[in-house]
């Protein structure tokens, strides 16, 4: 039996993944930044995809927006902060 999928976003952040070709979409993250370090994100998501294996994610470019929350009848916002790094573990 084929069940579809429905798309359902979390989170009002994104995450893009450089040759993920479903939606990541942000369930958890936390960050951590110090001036002169670099800086690491932790990022929990989820995705309709079921077959993400770790080689199409590791070590691929991936962007990270931060976006204030949306309100109801406004358009919705650009990010507020978009962090560009490479995906290290998953």
């Amino acid at each position: 039996m084929d069940i579809p999928t429905l798309n359902f976003d979390h989170s009002h952040h994104k995450l893009k993944i450089r040759g993920l070709k479903s939606p990541a979409d942000v369930l958890t993250f936390t960050g951590h930044e110090q001036l002169s370090s670099p800086f690491r994100y932790d990022i929990e998501f989820t995705s309709t995809n079921k077959a993400i294996t770790p080689e199409s994610v590791l070590m691929q470019d991936g962007a990270f927006s931060l976006t204030a929350p949306p309100v109801q009848g406004m358009p919705v916002q650009t990010a507020l902060r978009t962090l560009h790094g490479v995906i290290t573990s998953f």
